[in-house]
């Protein structure tokens, strides 16, 4: 049997696995899609390897991904080597993480040298501490930035209590709050870290906006404010992916998702939410392992009041809900709905819907569709398959600096000349297995065309190297021969992260071991597997093909 592959992303596309089950007869690894205001057949739910998962979703064919059912956990202490690739907000810019100063400069500061103003582009560390601020944090280049900070709990971004209306939200993820735009806002990524709104009634906690590869992972969201994360305040936001995020405090709504081009939320969390726990309208969300507590409505999902032809259209697998308030519904519908694997507590009735599906009474959802399942076989099933989900596998943090090698230390350069760096970054993988070590990383790069590292023949990952990752944006161009080799004697897990073309042509990135895990977050790789190891794909906008062995 082929190995199983995981998609978390609503950007990653173009699958074509040969050993798959496929209920609906379409292209292998595609789906047909429906016409609005059809739901996705079952199929689209569920389109993938044995326990794995690979799912193309919603009306709009954007491929979606659900993973394993577990509440987020605070990550662990993250740490980076004292290297010209990583900027720290301390350090480098004078924050001082007391609660007291003022730091909304020193993170401003930050977020632009993160994204290459002035220079190549870097990581923005952000050690624990309290950074009080002022004034809303704005992301307004097209790249970038990649902000990490050292733990979830510990990094707290606290917004000065009573600021004026002009400020709307802590941090903002596009140059405008209103202004119409293109989606040509890539690689955004903030890690482990706390944004917190403070007594801010009319402010938001993240009004997160990311095209293709941009990704929220390990945040979490407190205080007393008006939307969590709020991912509708603009048009043209996504495709995109919030995981393992956890919205508690006093919020009218936890997480807003409107007007976009398909999200993900992956094992989101929200507490205590005064209206709503995950609001949908006129967008494509996938939704998994989403749990709400205290809350008066866990999931609203709507048509848009003046464009009523495209309303939300939500795929939910896995919740676990608790109310605040047991005259309302736990899920309210009035448009595209595929639910399963709910529980709910608390509430009237676990689902209210105008749809011909019709509202659901009880505490539990096995399985929903909102509308009639249409389907191009007579003899394709009505419902899903029901497999089981599997999580990405863990990769710890290297916390032993020791351990980190830099591939430009080996020769490798940025700049798109006809240098090959393939022999450079083999020599670092080289001397880092040799010496026990786990990371090769490269430097981001900077400045416009060209500005890419070149692969023109195989890099094979053996050994004890077990993450590959830009520190900033890694850019690597694939020759007609350029690949990453994951093979049996690699590591038991392996992890790309940070490598993207952009433009150019990506390598291939192969696992072609029997049994090693290959995990991929936030690239552009073309994948390949061509053995029995598993695959794991995350905030990828990638092509994936499954070859049998």
């Amino acid at each position: 049997m082929q190995s199983p592959i995981r998609v978390s992303h609503p950007s990653a596309a173009g699958f074509r696995p040969q050993p798959l089950v496929h209920h609906d007869r379409a292209a292998p690894g595609r789906c047909a899609r429906p016409t609005p205001p059809w739901p996705p057949h079952p199929c689209r739910e569920e389109c993938r390897l044995r326990v794995a998962r690979q799912w193309i979703a919603s009306a709009v064919g954007i491929c979606l991904a659900l993973a394993a059912s577990q509440a987020p956990a605070a990550p662990e202490r993250l740490v980076f080597p004292n290297d010209p690739s990583v900027l720290d907000v301390k350090r480098d810019f004078g924050a001082v993480g007391d609660g007291v100063a003022d730091d909304t400069t020193a993170l401003q500061r930050g977020l632009a040298a993160s994204w290459g103003s002035g220079g190549p582009t870097r990581v923005l560390f952000i050690p624990n501490g309290t950074y009080r601020v002022t004034g809303t944090l704005v992301v307004s280049n097209g790249v970038g930035p990649w902000v990490y900070g050292e733990s979830r709990d510990g990094v707290v971004i606290r917004l000065a209590d009573g600021v004026p209306t002009n400020v709307t939200s802590v941090l903002r993820g596009h140059p405008s709050d209103t202004t119409e735009t293109s989606a040509d806002y890539f690689m955004r990524n903030f890690r482990n870290l706390t944004i917190d709104v403070g007594n801010n009634p009319h402010v938001d906690g993240i009004r997160w906006y990311g095209n293709n590869s941009s990704i929220l992972k390990n945040v979490r969201v407190i205080g007393s404010g008006r939307i969590g994360i709020n991912s509708g305040y603009l048009g043209q936001n996504g495709p995109n992916l919030i995981q393992d995020a956890l919205v508690e405090g006093s919020f009218e709504t936890g997480v807003r998702c409107a007007w976009s081009w398909g999200q993900t939320l992956s094992r989101v969390t929200v507490r205590n939410a005064r209206n709503v726990g995950v609001y949908v309208n006129a967008t494509a969300v996938g939704i998994e392992d989403l749990v709400v507590e205290n809350t008066p409505i866990a999931l609203q999902n709507e048509y848009p009041n003046d464009w009523t032809w495209w309303g939300g259209v939500v795929a939910l697998v896995g919740g676990r809900f608790r109310g605040s308030d047991p005259t309302q519904p736990a899920i309210t519908n009035t448009s595209v709905l595929y639910a399963r694997n709910v529980t709910a507590t608390g509430f009237r009735q676990v689902l209210h819907s105008t749809t011909p599906g019709g509202s659901v009474t009880g505490t539990s959802l096995v399985e929903y569709v909102s509308h009639p399942v249409k389907k191009l076989f007579a003899d394709s099933p009505n419902a899903s398959f029901k497999l089981p989900i599997l999580p990405e596998p863990d990769v710890p943090w290297e916390t032993n600096l020791a351990n980190w090698v830099c591939a430009n230390d080996y020769g490798a350069t940025y700049g798109g000349s006809s240098a090959d760096d393939t022999a450079a970054l083999q020599a670092a993988i080289d001397a880092a297995a040799a010496a026990g070590k786990t990371v090769v990383y490269l430097r981001g790069i900077g400045g416009g065309d060209p500005n890419w590292y070149t692969v023109n023949g195989e890099v094979r990952v053996h050994g004890s190297v077990r993450l590959i990752m830009g520190l900033g944006f890694g850019r690597i161009i694939g020759g007609p021969n350029g690949r990453f080799i994951v093979d049996d004697t690699s590591a038991p897990v392996v992890k790309f992260m940070h490598i993207q073309a952009f433009g150019g042509t990506p390598c291939v990135l192969e696992n072609r071991s029997s049994n090693r895990t290959l995990v991929v977050e936030s690239c552009d790789f073309k994948i390949l597997g061509t053995g029995g190891g598993d695959i794991f794909v995350t905030d990828c906008p990638s092509g994936v093909e499954l070859r049998g062995p």
